[in-house]
């Protein structure tokens, strides 16, 4: 049996090393190590409840919307506020264009650029995907940087600045929409969707949303070239390197909802294994008994309590 540790991680809110113990070629025994504490349950404990709204948001500034919106439900749900129709659907706006930012972002600045590296200089795809991504020195990373910014002052419009916006409240939003902003509000949503039609997917989003399973991509794929646009050039690297084969586990995922609307979610809280069922939150606990910050010595194995070899 071989170990190999891999890390430290910079590309989440604080280090993470994984080790996996190899054995004949496959995974015997995965084990992150995360020992960077933040503390944000113990900053807000004994605040002002409405304080959350302003500390939450630090957890991550990148996703900080994300934070502020769940921040504010959670206070809305302890009061039994309801948004009226307008808060939830300019919050909720608020809160989709940061999701699209961050795939986005993540789709070209975090991912791609990976495939970039040396290691991958001998595959026929190599120097078009290290021309095009290559961190911070490829062509798509100033196209991206300036789509980005442009799909941002949507945010900037309707919560006043971004990251760590206040302008989400367990009411509504701070900040109303005028008539003239909402068509300021269409033109960046128009250029924005340019960009994904022209360079990132290379057709119609409507084209795009409509592929439903695997027959389907590879249909739309075959029609075109490798280099048609950004995402046919993963699509043709993911099946050189059988990116589908990895990281595959038990497909069973858990939502608790999101883009709350009348009460409930726009999309609805729930779990998939083999099926669709409810999400039961109250069946959901903490267990840091093998936790550093616990006080025990040594971290300790979460089957059997034996402490670890170094």
């Amino acid at each position: 049996m071989s170990r190999l540790v891999v890390g430290p991680f910079n590309r989440v809110e604080g280090d993470l090393e994984l080790r996996l113990d190899i054995e004949a070629g496959q995974v015997r025994e995965a084990w992150a190590n995360v020992p960077l504490y933040r503390g944000f349950e113990q900053i807000l404990a004994g605040k002002v409840p409405m304080d959350a709204l302003a500390i939450t948001p630090r957890i991550c500034g990148i996703c900080s919307v994300a934070q502020s919106a769940a921040a504010a439900g959670a206070l809305a749900d302890a009061q039994d506020i309801a948004m009226p129709p307008n808060g939830a659907i300019a919050a909720n706006l608020i809160l989709a264009a940061e999701n699209l930012a961050d795939h986005f972002t993540h789709f070209y600045l975090f991912f791609m650029p990976d495939f970039a590296r040396p290691i991958y200089a001998d595959a026929p795809w190599y120097p078009t995907i290290n021309d095009r991504f290559q961190a911070m020195a490829g062509s798509a990373a100033r196209e991206v940087l300036a789509a980005r910014a442009g799909l941002l002052h949507l945010t900037g419009l309707l919560a006043g600045k971004w990251p760590h916006t206040l302008s989400i409240q367990p009411g509504g939003t701070t900040c109303a929409v005028a008539a003239h902003e909402r068509a300021h509000l269409s033109a960046i949503l128009a250029g924005f969707r340019r960009f994904l039609e022209t360079k990132t997917f290379g057709d119609r989003l409507e084209a795009i949303a409509a592929i439903d399973s695997m027959d389907e991509l590879r249909a739309w794929m075959g029609d075109r070239s490798p280099h048609a646009s950004d995402f046919t050039m993963f699509l043709h690297v993911a099946d050189y390197l059988g990116l589908e084969r990895l990281g595959r586990a038990t497909d069973r995922f858990m939502s608790y909802g999101a883009y709350r609307q009348d009460g409930g979610h726009l999309f609805a809280a729930g779990v998939w294994d083999g099926g669709v069922g409810d999400l039961a939150v109250e069946a959901i606990t903490e267990d840091i008994s093998h936790a550093w910050m616990t006080g025990t010595a040594e971290p300790v194995h979460p089957r059997n309590g034996v402490t670890l070899p170094d």
